[in-house]
């Protein structure tokens, strides 16, 4: 008898359930931290301007204390720079004087490519993205970028929504009931270690995540813009906006939409855990010279601020950009329009929790410039009318959120951790869902402090293994089933449900075993 994910869920009790795919699982009978995870202090290195300078000198200079990590880096790779090319219409009359302004500065790619052939001058490097726009061409020449290509020896403009060129790779992202998922297809560069990625773009807000940094240029970038392959959901087999999917729904990108802020900072964790595991972005720069206010993504006014941030670390840049642009650092739960806050980006704070980096003012260490310095170019920036409640419907879609925190609390860290409105953890047996031989390993990550549950389930719902119960905090964790069964037996050939309750709900996956 054949059982699906579905009806298993209703035999073993499991509530919602996610039926996804991408992260790992835990050890023996008790979980245990992946080593791996454990996260110090990131460096960071700021450099500050001024009028009288120039973008792209700023820019190479932000990038000097990094030169022999860069230059270790890019060994035997190809160089990928991931700028933020937003839709860009020259005659779109957006605030700033410079109709570019949404866009990556070419200059700051400029400064890049100076660094980067001061380092080699034969690693060959590709300038792209996957915009939300049909024809990146536009955005190439609007912006001025397709002069790089005639500056520089060895650099190439792509649109890495071209299939033909950059194939892709399946990935779960949810929808926006939080019950399921769907699959979408995602740029393989991004999860492919032959590139050397570097995310850099200017602070600006935004309509849905309050803030758009380093981080989101790199995950909105990685899902096509759309596919006729996209099936689930779609039956007729048309087109489908894959980013649009990423907020929700197909058509869906205003953050006015009930539940679509959510869903897209859920999104944004489970592409992270994909993505930044892989060790994407290698490097991240935050071209502060001049920010965007206002409307962002697309449309904003000029913010004068003539620095720059660069790390290895894509939180620990875009904590220094919530800074720079005026958040507090006091974090509010929950978040409030009146008191704009770091901890507003929640994708970025569950990212930083489950050990993939540090979105922790007190765990970033200035190996050039300093604190005190930064603090010298902060300005308070207007932030999009979704937020301040000034939209026409006088509602902030950004700070209203549905949900509640984790249901159990147990000490002020766990306080801290749960004022993320009930955020998902992400579990993913192997990649290869067939298991051969040998151990079963599971890795998962908790963007905050859940009681955990790990379970082995046959078909029929009964439990096989019990393979931890605890209350654990944020982080990422890796789990060893030996496929042996509660009595020490091992199990027999088939298919078998790893179940990851946490709180009041679970998430389940399946995997085959054959001897």
């Amino acid at each position: 008898m054949s059982v699906d994910r579905r009806e298993f869920l209703k035999r073993a009790g499991a509530g919602a359930a996610l039926l996804a795919g991408g992260s790992s699982l835990m050890h023996g009978g008790a979980f245990a931290m992946n080593p791996a995870t454990v996260q110090g202090k990131s460096d960071v290195s700021f450099v500050g301007s001024s009028s009288s300078g120039t973008r792209r000198k700023m820019i190479t200079d932000v990038l000097e204390p990094w030169r022999s990590k860069v230059t270790a880096g890019i060994a035997g790779k190809t160089i990928l720079i991931k700028p933020n090319l937003v839709c860009l219409s020259m005659g779109m009359g957006l605030g700033g004087s410079d109709k570019t302004i949404p866009v990556t500065h070419v200059d700051a790619i400029r400064g890049l490519i100076d660094f980067l052939r001061s380092i080699s001058a034969s690693v060959p490097i590709i300038v792209g993205d996957c915009p939300a726009v049909a024809d990146i061409s536009n955005i190439f020449s609007g912006a001025g970028y397709t002069a790089l290509t005639t500056e520089y020896s060895g650099v190439t403009l792509m649109d890495l929504g071209d299939t033909s060129i950059m194939p892709t790779v399946n990935q779960n992202i949810w929808t926006p009931d939080f019950s399921t998922t769907v699959t979408i297809p995602v740029i393989s560069a991004f999860t492919d270690s032959k590139y050397y990625i570097i995310s850099i773009c200017r602070p600006k807000t935004h309509n849905c995540m309050v803030m758009s940094g380093v981080n989101k240029n790199i995950l909105m970038a990685a899902p096509l813009l759309s596919s006729t392959g996209y099936t689930t959901g779609n039956p007729n087999g048309t087109s489908i906006n894959i980013k649009n999917l990423m907020h929700g729904k197909s058509g869906w990108s205003s953050g006015k939409n009930p539940d679509e802020d959510k869903c897209l900072s859920y999104n944004l964790f489970q592409l992270a855990n994909v993505i930044y595991s892989k060790g994407a972005p290698a490097l991240s720069v935050l071209d502060a010279w001049e920010g965007m206010e206002g409307e962002g993504p697309v449309d904003g006014k000029s913010v004068m601020q003539y620095c720059a941030v660069a790390s290895t670390d894509p939180l620990a840049v875009d904590r220094l950009s919530a800074k720079l642009m005026g958040f507090s650092d006091t974090a509010v739960d929950p978040a409030n329009k009146a008191t704009p806050s770091y901890t507003d980006m929640r994708a970025l704070v569950w990212i930083s929790n489950a050990g993939l980096g540090n979105y922790d003012l007190s765990k970033i260490n200035f190996i050039l410039g300093s604190l005190d310095a930064l603090n010298g170019f902060v300005k308070s920036y207007t932030l999009h009318s979704n937020y301040t409640g000034t939209t026409r419907d006088s509602t902030s879609y950004e700070t209203e959120w549905t949900g509640g925190p984790p249901p159990r609390v147990l000490d002020p860290a766990a306080v801290k951790d749960s004022r993320y409105l009930d955020p998902k953890p992400f579990l993913v047996p192997q990649v290869s869902k067939a298991i051969r031989g040998g151990d079963v390993t599971i890795n998962f990550s908790l963007p905050v402090g859940f009681g955990v549950r790990l379970g082995v389930f046959n078909l029929q719902g009964t439990e096989v293994r019990r393979l931890g119960d605890s209350f654990l905090p944020a982080g990422r964790y890796t789990v060893v089933w030996n496929r042996s069964d509660n009595r020490g037996s091992r199990v027999s050939a088939g298919n078998y449900i790893i179940k990851l309750t946490f709180g009041s709900r679970s998430m389940c996956d399946r995997v085959c075993i054959s001897r």
